[in-house]
């Protein structure tokens, strides 16, 4: 028998309501199901999970105007901008589906598979695992 919906999880679509996942985003001593923390235990007790995003233009123009980017770096290459900008995501923040389903660069690796890009309630843009994600009642 094929499984149903509520067994393969929830479909995410554009413009549906989403929050963090409490039990698979969180230790079992701040409400979730978790051993081990997500990120670190300060992040845990705080309940924020850590998305990201790529940097924007203006961003890498400015980081190359600063003290960081001048100069070489250890292994005698010049240095590189940040790829990726840390988003905060608050455990009760409601979040507004982008994408459901996509793939992100977020440095100089390959692309991530399984995210999804969300918008937070200031208009920041985030991209979080699809797995830590619920649909917000």
């Amino acid at each position: 028998m094929a499984p149903t919906t509520k067994e393969k999880g929830m479909k995410m679509r554009k413009g549906d309501l989403v929050k963090l996942d409490v039990a698979k985003c969180f230790t079992e001593r701040n409400g979730g199901e978790r051993r081990f923390p997500l990120t670190n235990h300060h992040n845990d007790d705080l309940k924020v999970v850590i998305g990201a995003r790529p940097t924007t233009t203006e961003e890498r123009t400015a980081w190359y105007n600063t003290d960081a980017a001048r100069g070489i770096g250890c292994d005698g290459e010049t240095k590189l901008p940040p790829q990726a900008t840390a988003v905060t995501v608050e455990a009760d923040m409601i979040l507004i589906v982008e994408r459901a389903r996509c793939r992100v660069q977020l440095g100089w690796g390959n692309p991530r598979p399984g995210m999804t890009q969300v918008m937070l309630p200031n208009g920041e843009t985030a991209f979080l695992p699809r797995g830590l994600l619920q649909a917000a009642a």
